[in-house]
């Protein structure tokens, strides 16, 4: 577990999810930071998402036979991006990381087939797993088939300190909440799979669509919201260029009845 990681855990005080529908903290045991696997991948010579479309089919049918019931998964893919993107990137969640842990192990043993129809399709050239921590619940809302996604990746500054790092973010998490901001933000600490990453954190923010992430971009722009995160949180963290991706989801947690 790396550096930052540790210092996150040793530190955070809120309350943590990896998926807004589908996890929530047991308040007797304190803060918990479940666990948040990405994959990035190229379509294979000759393949495209129709591909894809049946290797997901496959792997669908393979979970409802193996009762892979706590896991959530979305596919992702590029819509504003540089020059050095993937076509698509697969993002899964699980409550706990002892839960995905043992659906890796199911799969490695039982899955064969059904890798081998996703390796048929897609070479991916990254696997990681993040710990997650919610910084705003969005809205209440149905449960989506498709959201719109943007990453960054942040550095705390020298000289700031994680306290008032989360403080600040909860403090401007509160003021978008009051002024009817529609995205849900998390904060996404690298665990594995990442040796040369050279960031404290990505910043995941999601909307219901490109119209909601526009109506929160005029909020910000227009509606001087820059001014009032300028106020708050000053020059604690810098993060880089947004990338943004389009999102389609394609297994939610089923609850325990």
């Amino acid at each position: 577990m790396n550096k930052t990681l540790s210092l996150a855990l040793a530190t955070a005080c809120f309350a943590v999810v990896a998926s807004p529908a589908v996890l929530a903290q047991d308040e007797d045991k304190g803060p918990s930071f479940p666990p948040l696997e990405t994959f990035t991948c190229n379509y294979n010579d000759g393949k495209g998402p129709a591909d894809l479309e049946a290797a997901v089919d496959q792997w669908t049918a393979y979970m409802d036979e193996s009762g892979g019931d706590q896991y959530f998964a979305m596919t992702m893919t590029p819509q504003m991006h540089g020059a050095d993107t993937f076509d698509v990137a697969w993002l899964g969640a699980a409550p706990t990381a002892e839960l995905m842990g043992a659906g890796r192990d199911s799969y490695r043993a039982d899955g064969g087939e059904t890798a081998a129809g996703f390796a048929s399709v897609l070479t991916c050239d990254t696997h990681s797993q993040f710990a997650t921590m919610v910084v705003k619940e969005p809205p209440e809302r149905e449960t989506p088939n498709s959201l719109v996604l943007s990453f960054s990746d942040c550095d705390v500054e020298e000289g700031r300190e994680w306290d008032e790092v989360f403080a600040g973010m909860e403090a401007w998490a509160t003021h978008q909440a009051e002024k009817g901001y529609g995205n849900g933000t998390w904060v996404l600490f690298p665990a594995y799979g990442g040796a040369d990453q050279d960031f404290d954190f990505k910043m995941l923010n999601a909307y219901d669509n490109h119209a909601g992430m526009g109506r929160d971009f005029d909020l910000y722009t227009t509606g001087g919201g820059y001014m009032k995160r300028g106020e708050i949180m000053g020059d604690m963290i810098d993060c880089d260029v947004a990338r943004v991706y389009d999102g389609t989801v394609r297994r939610q947690i089923r609850e325990e009845e």
